[in-house]
C-alpha cells in the first residue's frame, strides 16, 4: 500500500503558509431548513485561493472542456453531483469535505479525500486518475464550499436520501414502505414518460445550454461506477428527477427506472493499477 499524502489534512497548512485560510469549524453555514449552505455562487475569495477555487470549479462542471485529457466520456463531476456540488440529497461536496478522512467498511482501509477524486475519475468518468494540480484543485473547491461546515458531522442532506429496500420475494407493490422487486419492463415504460425528453430515447443525453448526460452507452459511467447499483441509483433518482420543481419519482418508480437503466450497456471500466 503506497504512503498516502494527506493532501486534504495537509491543505490547511499549505493555505496558512499562503496566508489564506479560514475555518470549517463554524457552524454559521446552517440556515432554517436545517441544510448547509456553502458560499454564495460566482463569489471567490480574494488572491491565490480565488484562482484555485475558480479553477477547481471550472474542472467540476466542465471536465471534459478544463481538463480533457481526463475526460473518458461526456460526464462531469457535476452530472452526479448536481448544482455545481451543492444540492442536498445528490451527494453535495460541503457534506463530503468534513467527513475525510475515513475509514473504508469494506478495505478497513484509510480513505482520503484525493483517493475518492481519483476513484470517480476511474470509475464513473472512465478515465485515467488526474495528476496532482487537477487533484488539488478540486480538493480546494470542496474545501472552499465546506466553509463554515463542522468537521466530522453528518449533515443534513448529505449523501443520498435513503429509499425502502424493494421485497425481492414478492411481485405486487405492497405500499410505499415495502416497494416490490425492481422490473425493467415497468421502468422502461417510466423512463419514456419521465426520462426520454431530456436523456433522449436511446439514453445518450442531449446537447445544449443545459446538457442532459448519457445514461448509458460509451459515454456513461462504467461497470465499476457506484451507480450500477440499482438501490443506489435510485436513491439519487428519488429526490433528483425529475429536475423540476415539486415533480419526485416514487420508492417504486425510482427502483424500476435505476433496473432499467442499470440492465442497459455500458463500459467496463479501467483496471486500477493500485497495488
Amino acid at each position: 500500500m503506497r504512503k498516502q499524502t494527506g493532501l486534504s489534512l495537509l491543505l490547511v497548512l499549505v493555505l496558512s503558509a499562503m496566508g489564506i485560510v479560514f475555518s470549517l469549524t463554524s457552524s454559521d453555514g446552517a440556515t432554517s431548513s436545517g441544510f448547509f449552505t456553502p458560499p454564495e455562487k460566482g463569489r471567490y475569495p480574494e488572491g491565490p485561493l480565488g484562482i484555485l477555487v475558480k479553477k477547481g470549479e471550472e474542472i467540476f462542471t466542465h471536465t471534459g472542456q478544463f481538463v480533457p485529457g481526463y475526460a473518458g466520456n461526456a460526464l462531469s463531476c457535476a452530472s452526479c453531483h448536481l448544482d455545481q456540488g451543492r444540492k442536498p440529497y445528490a451527494a453535495p461536496m460541503w457534506g463530503a469535505y468534513p467527513m475525510y478522512p475515513m475509514v473504508d467498511p469494506k478495505t478497513r482501509r484509510t480513505v482520503w479525500l484525493e483517493d475518492r477524486i481519483r476513484m470517480c475519475f476511474r470509475n464513473a468518468l472512465n478515465a485515467a486518475p488526474p495528476d496532482s494540480e487537477t487533484v488539488r484543485a478540486l480538493d480546494v473547491y470542496i474545501f472552499w464550499l465546506s466553509k463554515g461546515a463542522p468537521i466530522g458531522h453528518e449533515l443534513k442532506g448529505r449523501g443520498l436520501i435513503r429509499i425502502s429496500s424493494p421485497d425481492r420475494t414478492s411481485g405486487f407493490f405492497r405500499g410505499p414502505g415495502h416497494p416490490r422487486s425492481p422490473d425493467t419492463l415497468k421502468g422502461l415504460e417510466l423512463y419514456s414518460k419521465s426520462c426520454a425528453s431530456c436523456h433522449g430515447g436511446s439514453g445518450q443525453g442531449k446537447e445544449g445550454l443545459h446538457r442532459s448526460p448519457p445514461l448509458w452507452g460509451p459515454f456513461s459511467y462504467t461497470m465499476k461506477s457506484g451507480f450500477t447499483s440499482v438501490s443506489l441509483l435510485a436513491e439519487f433518482l428519488r429526490k433528483n428527477m425529475p429536475p423540476e420543481k415539486g415533480k419526485h419519482l416514487t420508492d417504486q418508480e425510482s427502483l424500476d427506472i435505476a433496473a432499467y437503466v442499470d440492465s442497459q450497456p455500458r463500459p467496463a471500466g479501467r483496471v486500477s493499477s493500485r497495488k
